[in-house]
């Protein structure tokens, strides 16, 4: 896999890939790097616009497309999508790169790209303890401990499904490692 020396360069792989893997679809760059607000723990934001009849099948190969960027460790669609022929929201996790560094992956059909009001095609496959560890970092808290707290966190989320393992302890590192500076961010 290769080394990527920011989130910039990692954004920039995972949409070539994507604009590679289905012909006549293009990849924006939203969120805080699309419109450079972005920081060292910024995760990559992007939407993948495809054609017409083809979110499902997008959706489909995301993960086997993805895995020629880096590996996948996690593959999170929001349930209120999950069966939409018109958009998706894709939040995956991946090995070998910063945690902070999830792809939060809008799928668009091109007729309906960025419509806020397509209709939800709810589906069930969704991994709260998953979502929770994912969110809990660098979350701002106004008493002492947070850290502890976030540890705590994605300690329960990894007891209630032991495939967050991984996760819980690429967390733990990151506490370790950067705690002061989250403290710093947070207040």
């Amino acid at each position: 896999m290769a080394v990527f020396p920011g989130q910039r360069a990692f954004a920039a792989a995972i949409s070539r890939a994507l604009a590679d893997a289905l012909p006549g679809s293009r990849v924006p760059l939203i969120g805080s790097l699309g419109v450079g607000t972005d920081d060292e723990y910024s995760d990559v934001d992007l939407a993948w616009v495809v054609p017409d009849g083809a979110v499902p099948n997008a959706a489909d190969r995301l993960g086997a497309v993805l895995g020629a960027v880096a590996e996948v460790a996690s593959v999170r669609s929001a349930p209120e999508f999950q069966r939409s022929a018109l958009h998706r929201l894709v939040f995956v996790r991946f090995r070998g790169v910063p945690l902070f560094w999830r792809l939060d992956l809008q799928i668009w059909a091109a007729s309906h790209a960025f419509d806020t009001d397509v209709p939800r095609a709810s589906g069930i496959d969704w991994s709260l303890p998953e979502s929770a560890a994912m969110n809990a970092i660098g979350e701002p808290d106004p008493a002492d401990g947070w850290a502890s707290r976030i540890a705590a966190l994605v300690d329960a989320a990894a007891a209630r499904e032991p495939r967050l393992h991984e996760l819980a302890s690429d967390v733990h590192v990151l506490l370790r490692r950067h705690g002061k500076d989250f403290q710093s961010q947070t207040g």
